[in-house]
């Protein structure tokens, strides 16, 4: 074998090692996207929270509406008793 072959042989065998690797690549990008798929939309649904007493999750907007709705309610107490 000269030395042209010998350094076909080797080019080969690292075309197809980059090749294997490509492909590697590949599956990893579709199990990602896959996965990202599955994901909510950015917003206030990424969480829930129940809070005691509820029978239904909260998100962020219907959690933070609620609190601020209590808050108003204490204040409006607080208010009522000061002289």
């Amino acid at each position: 074998m000269n030395e042209q072959d010998q350094f076909l042989t080797v080019y080969q065998e690292h075309m197809e090692a980059i090749s294997k690797a490509i492909e590697n690549l590949a599956g990893r990008i579709n199990t990602i996207e896959s996965a990202m798929g599955r994901m909510p939309q950015p917003g206030a649904d990424m969480m829930k929270y129940k809070p005691e007493g509820y029978q239904d999750y909260l998100n962020l907007r219907e959690l933070f509406d609620d609190l601020y709705v209590r808050l108003n309610m204490l204040e409006e107490r607080i208010n009522v008793l000061e002289p």
